[in-house]
C-alpha cells in the first residue's frame, strides 16, 4: 500500500508537466499500469477508509 501511494505523489507531482509530450505519455502509460494493479490488488487493498474484510 505503501508503494502505491508513493506513485500516487509521484503521479501528482508530474501532472503540472502535463503538456509535454513524453511526461503525457507516461502518465497515460502509467494510468494504465495503475488500474491493472489495483485491479489485482482489489481483493487485498481495502477502499478508502473501509475495512478489510
Amino acid at each position: 500500500m505503501r508503494v502505491v501511494r508513493q506513485l500516487d505523489a509521484l503521479r501528482r507531482l508530474l501532472e503540472s508537466d502535463r503538456a509535454h509530450a513524453p511526461v503525457r505519455q507516461y502518465l497515460e502509460r502509467f494510468d494504465d499500469a495503475r488500474r491493472a494493479r489495483m485491479l489485482l490488488l482489489a481483493d487485498i487493498i481495502p477502499p478508502e477508509g473501509g475495512i478489510q474484510k
